[in-house]
């Protein structure tokens, strides 16, 4: 993008080539395009699973453990708007295919990796890879479909988004009872690498080439800005907790902010200049889009605490093997996607805005329902009452993800769609490890200081985290009132 072929005056949003109108995605196109965000999702998902083999097969501390994970959404978070305006600038096919193949090597880094050093280092370029091919994903299909063609292919975006999340638990949950190479986790990242492989042909073959006319300058120092304050703000999130929130810590979230304004305005600063500002402030003036990153941020938080904390009371509360505690979210991964991928048509027919406010109501209510239902049991949570409940949870998710983005991106010209996507996804990143985060802290606060059984600890800990994420639903869905009617 240029600023210059915008108005950098009145501050519009410049609107896409006349001469380059979308010029359609294709099925074929959209599935080896979302490849890109299904493999992300679905090695980081697994991988998490993974983590107490590795601890067990490489000797590893529990500093180490949680860096597996963490290292790979620090490399992932943090160039994610870069990624996506190179995508703008260079051609967001060039690098979809520049980020895959770096994810599939690095993954078979990961896969034959001989000490836990190696296996962090492979972990961490895996997700600067992905923030390379990630942001393309959403990008491409903003530049290539338009109409009802763009609302069913964010819905598939949706479905993609959520219901890989699961199918990386189940998957990892198969694939740590085949040591194929010696270890479980190691059948974990060579199933990356062939997923990798698969995806890098088929993009070859079907993903269109799109990008954003104008000059070729990039701001580096914005970018250098945008990279710290990230840090800043994910590097104390995602450690503060297993260190005890020293000191140093808290002075890097104080100081995040700081750096987001003085980031802010300097982007406005570049985009009066007549220059390609990083994230383009005309973007924030979209108010479907301002408002939708509000709503992106209590999502995502909600939900990466909600995950967290599952995970931790079934296995650890619970006693509930890795597998079993996959398999309970399995419905709820299934009704996701059927219902997101339905949701495309439903968008067309009532618009984005409806399906957000319904989807939130019955997110709220279902996740009271079964609050009450986990504190009703305690100990003895019967996993197909959970899961049978958690059926209706997806549905109220399904409604909420897929027409979020949909409604985000309806105005978004192609022109700046690759920064669209990279500030969306990095909103999304950052709101999982915020909820990830404040939910470690307090349940390792309760646990600690607990008087009651161990079980009933994390099944009170679960039920409470589940209501406040049904009041985050309901705010969400008058949230969602401010959304254009259309």
């Amino acid at each position: 993008m240029s600023t210059a072929s915008s108005s950098p005056r009145t501050g519009s949003v410049p609107a896409p080539s006349a001469s380059s109108p979308p010029s359609g995605l294709g099925r074929a196109g959209l599935f080896a395009t979302l490849s890109a965000l299904f493999l992300s999702v679905v090695s980081f998902a697994a991988a998490g699973i993974a983590v107490p083999d590795i601890g067990a097969s490489l000797q590893a501390t529990a500093a180490e453990q949680s860096l597996v994970v963490a290292i790979y959404a620090l490399g992932f978070a943090v160039p994610l708007v870069l990624g996506g305006r190179l995508g703008d600038l260079y051609g967001r096919r060039r690098l979809f295919l520049i980020g895959m193949a770096g994810f599939t090597l690095f993954s078979l880094l990961a896969t034959f990796a001989p000490t836990m050093f190696v296996l962090i280092t492979a972990r961490a370029l895996m997700g600067i890879s992905a923030a390379a091919m990630v942001p393309q994903v959403l990008a491409t299909i903003t530049a290539s479909t338009q109409g009802r063609e763009r609302a069913r292919a964010v819905a598939w975006f949706g479905a993609t988004a959520g219901g890989a999340t699961a199918v990386g638990q189940v998957l990892g949950g198969i694939l740590l009872s085949l040591p194929l190479f010696g270890a479980g986790w190691r059948t974990v990242f060579a199933a990356s690498v062939v997923l990798g492989a698969l995806s890098f042909l088929a993009a070859l073959r079907w993903v269109p080439s799109t990008s954003a006319p104008g000059h070729r300058s990039l701001d580096l120092i914005g970018t250098v800005m945008l990279g710290a304050a990230l840090l800043f703000l994910l590097v104390p999130l995602s450690q503060g907790a297993g260190l005890g929130w020293p000191a140093w810590c808290w002075a890097l979230l104080i100081m995040a902010p700081v750096l987001f304004a003085v980031f802010w305005v300097w982007q406005h600063r570049v985009h009066r200049s007549e220059r390609a500002p990083l994230v383009p402030p005309p973007l924030f003036r979209l108010r479907s889009y301002r408002v939708g990153i509000l709503m992106a941020l209590m999502l995502q938080s909600t939900y990466g605490a909600f995950t967290f904390v599952y995970a931790l009371t079934a296995q650890t509360g619970l006693g509930w093997t890795p597998m079993h505690t996959a398999l309970v979210l399995l419905p709820f991964a299934l009704c996701f996607f059927s219902v997101s991928v339905w949701s495309g048509k439903l968008a067309t027919k009532f618009g984005f805005r409806r399906l957000l406010i319904i989807g939130g109501i019955i997110q709220a209510v279902l996740l009271a329902v079964t609050a009450a239902s986990i504190l009703l049991q305690r100990p003895e949570l019967n996993s197909w009452t959970f899961a049978a409940l958690l059926i209706g949870v997806g549905i109220g998710q399904a409604l909420m993800f897929g027409p979020l983005v949909g409604a985000m991106v309806a105005d978004v010209p192609p022109t700046i769609a690759g920064a669209a996507s990279g500030v969306l996804q990095t909103v999304q990143q950052a709101s999982m490890g915020m909820g990830v985060a404040i939910a470690g802290g307090l349940l390792s606060t309760a646990v600690n200081g607990a008087t009651i059984p161990i079980a009933d600890t994390y099944t009170s800990a679960l039920a409470i985290c589940m209501l406040v994420q049904a009041a985050f639903a309901i705010t969400f869905a008058l949230c969602a009132l401010a959304l254009p009617r259309r």
